[in-house]
């Protein structure tokens, strides 16, 4: 007999199973964020929808062209044309970039008091299994610098040098230098990549 698989996980306990977007679109809706973000008792309503100024920081809203759509729970500003659910609200209120919508939401649930669900388990097992991989991959970094800055700035100095046993135990002595040397600039350049 040939089992399927139904697309379905089964539940694991005392692990939330829920990404930090998924729990934020449940437990907040875009009107009350919206709310939140209008001020009070500055949306009002119109038919099924909410309307107000928009409060986005970067729009001086003249006119209300803000627009919740509480039957799709997503929102629409005419006037800067710009749309989405309860994390583009988030993102766009706050100023995170597309890429930063999880720490958008995580920032939603801790507005309105709610907890972030924790990682499971296997998230963790998972870092666990590819740390060696990562450290690896951060030696070669190091490594290429090293490389890099003896053979560009001391290696001229090296073989300038007339006597070999000179020029072997400075060798030795600029190599030793430049681990420091390209663990700081590997660094630096890994923070700027995350900065940027």
């Amino acid at each position: 007999m040939q089992a399927y698989h139904t697309g379905t996980r089964p539940e694991r306990r005392g692990v939330s199973t829920r990404t930090v977007i998924e729990a934020a679109k449940e437990a907040v809706s875009t009107i009350d964020l919206a709310n939140l973000l209008c001020g009070p008792d500055r949306m009002r309503r119109v038919g099924r929808n909410w309307i107000a100024r928009c409060p986005l920081p970067d729009h001086e809203d003249r006119s209300p062209s803000f627009t919740v759509y509480p039957e799709t729970d997503s929102f629409f500003c005419y006037g800067c044309l710009r749309g989405g659910d309860v994390i583009e609200l988030a993102r766009f209120a706050w100023g995170y970039e597309k890429r930063e919508a999880k720490m958008a939401a995580a920032c939603l649930l801790l507005e309105f008091g709610h907890p972030i669900p924790e990682r499971p388990a296997s998230w963790f097992r998972k870092l666990q299994r590819q740390q060696p991989i990562r450290n690896g991959i951060e030696a070669a970094k190091i490594l290429a610098a090293r490389q890099r800055l003896y053979k560009r700035f001391f290696e001229p100095v090296i073989l300038a040098t007339y006597d070999a046993e000179d020029r072997a135990h400075d060798a030795q002595l600029f190599w030793e230098a430049t681990g420091p040397l390209a663990e700081h600039l590997v660094a630096n350049m890994m923070k700027a990549g995350t900065d940027g």
